[in-house]
């Protein structure tokens, strides 16, 4: 069946002069379904911090351009991982890079993230947490769930929520339109190769003379964690709801139209979870202070290796990998006499016991197996005052694994446990992208009209440095967008 193709403009007639790229093309397709044609100035696939920081920056600079953003989830549920995180931000109080902003996110990937992505990402960070304010979030400074930490981290008024709700509501203020439960499935490319649009499920094609893709990493496919981690993947669960939607769609989109990737795909980010609640990012961030065992009632690695900000990332891979993705922190009232209420998110209580044994059977772990590991553990630790806001050098001797730091005896009962799992929160792979958030291709040269800023692109290396990716969504959203509205034909006014 040939396919046929009818403008409709308005019910009075079919061939009157309205200007055809302004009106909805629908038409049959060989099997009589009906497919539907669209045309934007800009197709944004994704409503976190990302995409939204791209359909703003663009309608502030085309007002009157025609912006579509393609949410998945229903209103309710979008913003993706963004919606739920504190979203810290590593930067001082006025938005300025930490002073170890570049040099940590080299040293983390050992020199594998682009020092060009690095360079521009210090250099948009102020200018960004100065737009955003202008746009209604506020930023604070804050201290983070790391006891350790030295000083506080800026962030938004409400976190990352208040990022979603507040740049949506600016883009549908400046005209832009989000669509929600809305999945798009593949890019449209023409003869050359440049990308002009979307498909979504529903079989509607957008057009535009720029996609940018802005619709997460694949923490939420079971299938496409299994390919890239291992036939254990899929027992990694988000960290958030707003993970879950996080398919893998968009770096599968971009793989198929050319591009290359980047980042490490079989690693990631993520976290040490309680898993006996539902509250999302129910973080246990203590397990320096105690130790940790398996459901073996085994050590496994050095708890107090370095702060916890260092560490805990590498404790949840941990977990997961060589725990079966199940453990438990240990410890006794010196902990429970400190304030550690920022750095455990758990709306539970942790186990609580008069003996070890007694508290080995509340965690269904063998008591004698439990007895003789914390029987070991302090006949190598050192007597004394547990300080928990610095690295105390404190270290066990003769142990292995050794304890590094905060290595004292477990024992003044009431013993504690907290279980603990490994929660993930992103994926480091994805496509791979240069300094202005173009997509390039095997060949290293960007695809034409297409975009990817946040998780879709990849960045990240062997270790993620702690508060950068919302920043980098922000930032590099910004870039696509003024990059669509340089690509758009549509008049420009000043911003």
């Amino acid at each position: 069946m040939d396919v046929v193709s009818v403008f409709f403009c308005c019910s009075r007639c079919l061939d009157c002069p309205v200007e055809l790229q302004n009106r909805s093309m629908v038409r049959w397709d060989e099997k009589g379904s009906f497919v539907s044609r669209q045309q934007a100035d800009l197709v944004v696939v994704g409503c976190g911090a990302g995409g939204l920081a791209t359909a703003v920056r663009f309608l502030e600079l085309r007002p009157t351009g025609r912006v579509v953003v393609l949410e998945r989830t229903s209103k309710a549920r979008r913003g993706g991982n963004t919606a739920w995180t504190g979203s810290f931000f590593r930067l001082e109080a006025d938005g300025a890079p930490a002073a170890d902003f570049s040099s940590r996110m080299l040293e983390l990937s050992e020199g594998r993230t682009d020092p060009a992505i690095i360079g521009r990402l210090a250099e948009l960070a102020q200018p960004t947490m100065n737009w955003l304010n202008r746009n209604g979030v506020a930023t604070q400074s804050d201290l983070t769930y790391f006891l350790t930490s030295k000083g506080p981290r800026l962030m938004p008024v409400g976190g990352g929520a208040a990022i979603v709700e507040t740049l949506a509501a600016r883009v549908e203020a400046l005209g832009g339109t989000i669509r929600y439960e809305t999945t798009a499935q593949d890019l449209v490319q023409d003869e050359t190769g440049a990308v002009t649009g979307v498909v979504t499920a529903d079989g509607t094609s957008w057009q535009a003379p720029t996609v940018v893709l802005a619709c997460g990493g694949f923490e939420g496919s079971a299938t496409l964690l299994d390919r890239h981690l291992g036939e254990r993947g899929h027992e990694l669960s988000p960290i958030a709801p707003g993970g879950r939607a996080n398919q893998g769609e968009g770096i599968e989109m971009g793989i198929r139209a050319g591009a290359a990737t980047d980042g490490q795909f079989e690693r990631f980010h993520g976290e040490p979870v309680d898993p006996r609640t539902r509250s999302p990012e129910a973080l246990v961030m203590v397990y320096p202070y105690g130790i940790l065992v398996d459901h073996r009632a085994q050590r496994f690695l050095d708890e107090g290796a370095d702060t916890p900000d260092n560490t805990f990332e590498s404790v949840a891979y941990r977990i997961w990998r060589d725990a079966d993705q199940f453990a438990y922190v240990i410890a006794d009232q010196k902990l429970v006499r400190q304030d550690i209420a920022r750095a455990v998110l758990t709306d539970r209580e942790p186990e609580s016991a008069d003996t070890l044994e007694a508290l080995a059977e509340r965690l269904d772990l063998d008591p004698a197996a439990l007895v003789a590991t914390v029987e070991k553990y302090n006949a190598a630790a050192r007597p004394g005052p547990l300080e928990v806001d610095r690295l105390d050098g404190v270290g066990t001797s003769g142990l292995e694994p050794p304890k590094s730091n905060w290595a004292r005896p477990i024992d003044e009962p009431p013993y504690v446990a907290w279980p603990v799992t490994c929660a993930i929160t992103f994926t480091f792979g994805g496509l791979k992208t240069d300094e202005h958030a173009h997509v390039l291709d095997r060949e290293g040269t960007p695809i034409p009209g297409l975009y990817a800023v946040g998780e879709v692109a990849g960045i990240y290396h062997h270790k993620y440095p702690g508060a950068t990716s919302v920043l980098r969504a922000l930032c590099f959203g910004r870039v696509a967008g003024e990059a669509a509205a340089a690509r758009c034909s549509t008049p420009t006014t000043a911003s």
